[in-house]
């Protein structure tokens, strides 16, 4: 059993207040997660099992010294057993109503400084856990660069099908830049579905003899403008377009641009930000690089 630096249970005590500001202007911090009053902090508290021992009347200072008090404590397995249940019960779906977006922005921003003391949250299902791991630092983010399109004629010897991707190209870029981070997302995944819906086109009987290549009920395979993104992408890989990691990150492109529909938005309680536009970004990058690996050997 280890005891948790202060500054890790400062981080733990901001999350627990949550963020925004309650009806009487109190302060906000850094944290995700919903607003607590000083009584609702108290509440949380007892859910997880645990009695609040804090002395302040501020609040972020009386869960502070609520944790101080539990680190103290005898007991538990990775750390004292009571602020286990702390931890464990602010990554729970229960204390958010199942919202997943928000779990997950708590649970990365817990780990982000848990993982120097060598935990980590983990869900299995819906049931979190406190793990064990390797002491380290968190990775930096990843950042969004904005660079110069390719040449999309040596892809799409069509000029005014290159003239469009190129635009999108762009467009996607202004989309970030100016924090539209879901229209961001919609270009990178058109730009990826043009590229390879033209590369298809150009070698056809290449892409309908692909074994994941889509089929009618009598077994023909569909009309390349049937095609949905995701059959792009698995044919793509299994003809040699699209590198194997390529193709697993294509997927993740594809299901954020899926957002764009509202009813599979609220569905996955996703919303894409400048991390979703940073990584997929990458995908598009990835993804035209491997293309035209193919044309320079074609």
């Amino acid at each position: 059993m280890k005891r948790l630096d202060d500054s890790t249970l400062e981080v733990i005590a901001e999350v627990v207040c949550g963020s925004g500001q309650g009806a009487g202007g109190g302060p906000s911090y850094e944290a995700p997660g919903p607003y607590r009053t000083k009584s609702e902090i108290c509440l949380f508290f007892r859910r997880a099992g645990v009695e609040p021992t804090g002395q302040s009347s501020t609040r972020k200072w009386f869960v502070l010294e609520s944790l101080q008090a539990l680190n103290q404590q005898q007991g538990g397995n990775l750390v004292p057993a009571s602020l286990e249940r702390i931890l464990l019960r602010l990554a729970s779906p229960h204390e958010y109503r199942g919202d997943a977006g928000t779990l997950r922005a708590v649970v990365a921003h817990l780990n982000k400084c848990l993982i120097v003391e060598g935990l980590e949250i983990g869900l299995n299902g819906v049931s979190p856990l406190l793990q064990e791991r390797t002491p380290t630092v968190a990775p930096l983010r990843q950042k969004f660069k904005p660079e110069l399109p390719p040449d999309f004629l040596r892809l799409v010897p069509e000029p005014q099908l290159a003239q469009i991707l190129t635009y999108r190209w762009e467009e996607a870029q202004r989309c970030v830049e100016g924090k539209a981070y879901l229209a961001g997302i919609v270009m990178m995944g058109s730009i990826l579905e043009g590229v390879l819906l033209y590369r298809a086109e150009k070698t056809p009987q290449l892409a309908n003899s692909a074994g994941c290549s889509p089929k009618d009920r009598s077994g023909k395979v569909r009309p390349l403008h049937e095609w949905g993104l995701s059959h792009l992408i698995d044919v793509a890989h299994e003809v040699g377009w699209l590198q194997g990691d390529v193709k697993r990150f294509s997927h993740a492109l594809r299901e954020s641009r899926n957002v764009v529909h509202p009813y599979v938005q609220r569905l996955n309680s996703d919303t894409p930000d400048a991390d979703t536009c940073a990584i997929c970004w990458q995908v598009v990058r990835a993804a035209v690089s491997d293309i035209l690996q193919v044309e320079s050997v074609v």
